[in-house]
């Protein structure tokens, strides 16, 4: 084992609890509390990361009071009928050899208006939130003595079914006690206002009932931004002080130290695009000054750099969150040395992400892992080996098409697989081109290696007919065979226009003509975007590295309609910054005259016009499904998945590819 993964394996006694091991599952929505309450679900998507190795797993979601439940997928500890649950998860849990604890939550500023409960929400000093816009409600004493009521007997309900500790959330500015330490939202004149010793005296005085409440039963610890990162806002030697001053109390048995604000949502879940690790220095800044463990966290998804920061000093445990949700069985593949297993997490935020903003409120789920939310269906350790193994051919080697060979193949099923072209990867391949999206090279890379690994037969260079198909005689056929775009221009804004004017002319390209032809694209591009998703986003990013000025245009309100916030964030900076992407929202194309085209704003009614060189089309697709009709009812068992079936994303094609491999 390299001696830096080795460094994630050693015991670390945290308060009165030794954990096994450093490796941090840590706290996150998922949306899968069913009436407030522990699920089945829950139980098993927490079982399964302890299954897989982690030390320590941290239920995140978990509220102290019922004006708390802002979304329906949150637990509410202090409910009496959640304590039978509980202890069946924190059963789950330590039948693995983990430790678990709860991750309590009181927000404050940022609950969305659309929220569940119909009571104010919660401020030092009744200030607005920025993003959400809801005014709430300045706390006076009453108000502040029901949350330390409440978070006191949350603690105490912890420690009767079984959790191993707790942690108090205080990294967000949706979180009570951040917005009472930093003079961003507290200007308070009386004794929980201005100087540092008073902004801290509430925050102290949730610390010291939770800690009296937990006494030595369990590890007690504190999860706080490590930098506001905002001018007016709260600093490294702020978070600091404020952390000695906690630890000279002996307060808490460990900081997990974070990152990230509305303000700057875009550091709360950092996509791909930020260096891995890279705010490993706000908890080695803390480490400096406390005598507890610290916790390092955000984009910490490969061991070999995990254990590096402990041996550095930065942090004594490492938490990951997206990287465990991709692979549960990340630890026991780094102890026993198969790091080219792990399927690394893209940091795309595609599932993720999109899944956890307030807008949504459906179950987590991810681009790679199709078990999440279904561990106990899906897991590695409910997929049963076949005992009638059979001749599967794969067609398409794509996402889709991989994941359907290696779970055909892991069941026992002999299994080729063809792909026309001369590498798998499908669309990804695309995507990789842009320097951004490099995080999704994860998802090939490990498919291409699972391939391998469970011995499917490959065949590169092999466009397959439905005869050449059937010249193999196999049981069952899997078409992961994509789609093409449709090149019509047509749009369900004007349903009676079949085709848009003009866009039969060699000028007007299609997504995958930019991509294996960037030559042919003038300098001057309209980009039409009817879907609003990432592929058109994807192109315009490309074209503008290659120096093309670029036009987008989108019948959407906002460009990349249907991007997760943290992800839209980044891409608009990274836009920005290049200075050639111009954006033209709520407008339609009504026709391209030879180089121009033509349209309407449909808000104002404002004319559009634009000259280009190229026109470039991110609009219809259709499925290559072609061998699919073909050969249904020819063959005894013929599927379809991915963009075989319908276009759409990743995370469907492997979905799917999975779904299909398990019921054959």
């Amino acid at each position: 084992m390299d001696p830096r993964v080795q460094q994630l394996f050693e015991p670390i006694m945290v308060g009165p609890v030794e954990l096994p091991n450093r490796i941090c599952w840590s706290g996150h929505s998922t949306h899968f509390a069913k009436d407030a309450l522990p699920s089945d679900t829950q139980i098993a998507y927490y079982a399964e990361r302890a299954r897989g190795g982690a030390g320590w797993v941290v239920v995140g979601s978990t509220v102290v009071h019922e004006s708390q439940l802002w979304e329906q997928g949150f637990n509410l500890i202090n409910d009496p009928r959640a304590k039978e649950g509980y202890r069946k998860l924190t059963d789950a849990v330590h039948s693995h050899g983990a430790k678990v604890s709860t991750q309590m939550d009181f927000f404050g500023i940022g609950v969305p208006p659309n929220r569940w409960f119909d009571g104010p929400t919660y401020s030092p000093s009744g200030r607005v939130a920025a993003i959400d816009g809801e005014i709430p409600k300045r706390m006076d004493e009453d108000d502040m003595q029901m949350v330390v009521d409440a978070t006191a007997a949350g603690c105490q309900v912890a420690m009767e079914v079984g959790f191993d500790g707790v942690e108090i959330m205080a990294s967000f500015d949706t979180s009570i006690i951040q917005n009472f330490l930093t003079p961003r939202f507290n200007d308070r004149t009386d004794d929980y206002g201005g100087s540092l010793e008073n902004r801290m005296r509430f925050p102290l005085r949730i610390l010291r009932a939770a800690r009296e409440a937990i006494g030595g039963r369990g590890f007690f610890g504190l999860k706080i931004i490590g930098d506001e990162m905002i001018e007016g806002g709260l600093d490294q030697e702020d978070i600091k002080e404020i952390c000695r001053r906690i630890d000279e109390e002996n307060l808490v048995d460990y900081f997990h130290v974070c990152f990230g604000t509305r303000a700057n949502f875009e550091l709360m879940l950092p996509d791909m695009v930020y260096p891995a690790g890279f705010a490993a220095y706000l908890a080695a800044g803390v480490r400096e000054v406390v005598k507890v463990p610290v916790v390092a966290v955000k984009r910490i998804d490969d061991p070999i750099l995990a254990g590096q920061i402990i041996a550095d000093g930065q942090a004594d445990i490492i938490a990951m969150a997206r990287a465990l949700i991709a692979d549960p069985d990340l630890p026991n593949k780094a102890r026993e040395g198969r790091l080219d297993e792990i399927r690394q997490c893209t940091s795309s935020n595609q599932e993720c992400g999109r899944r956890a903003e307030e807008t949504t409120k459906v179950p987590l789920r991810c681009i790679q892992n199709p078990a999440v939310g279904q561990e106990a269906a899906l897991s590695p350790t409910a997929r049963q080996r076949t005992e009638a193994p059979k001749n599967v051919v794969v067609v398409g080697g794509g996402p889709g098409g991989m994941r359907a060979a290696k779970i055909a193949a892991e069941r026992g099923h002999h299994v080729q697989l063809f792909e026309k072209g001369t590498r798998l990867g499908g669309e990804v391949l695309h995507m990789l081109k842009v320097p951004s999206r490099a995080g999704y090279e994860s998802v090939i890379r490990y498919l291409i290696g699972e391939v391998d690994r469970r011995g499917v037969k490959l065949n590169l260079g092999q466009e397959m007919s439905a005869e050449s198909i059937k010249a193999l005689h196999p049981d069952v056929v899997i078409l992961a065979t994509g789609s093409k775009p449709v090149k019509t221009g047509f749009t369900s804004l004007r349903p009676h226009v079949q085709q848009l004017p003009g866009v039969d002319q060699d000028h007007v390209l299609t997504v995958p003509d930019v991509f294996s032809a960037p030559d042919a694209i003038g300098q001057e591009v309209v980009l039409i975007d009817e879907l609003g998703s990432y592929e058109a986003q994807l192109t315009a990013e490309y074209l503008c590295n290659l120096g093309r000025t670029v036009t987008m245009v989108t019948p959407h309100a906002a460009p990349g309609a249907k991007l997760d916030g943290t992800s839209r964030a980044e891409y608009q900076s990274r836009m920005r910054e290049l200075g050639l992407l111009r954006n033209e929202v709520n407008t339609s194309v009504e026709e391209i005259d030879g180089h121009t085209v033509r349209g309407t704003e449909f808000v104002n009614g404002d004319p559009f016009e634009k000259r280009a060189d190229t026109v470039v089309l991110a609009m219809d697709k259709a499925a290559n499904d072609d061998l699919y009709k073909e050969l249904h009812g020819e063959l005894p068992e013929v599927y379809s998945v991915g963009d075989a079936v319908a276009p759409r994303t990743i995370t469907q094609a492997i979905f799917e590819g999975n779904k299909v491999a398990l019921a054959i």
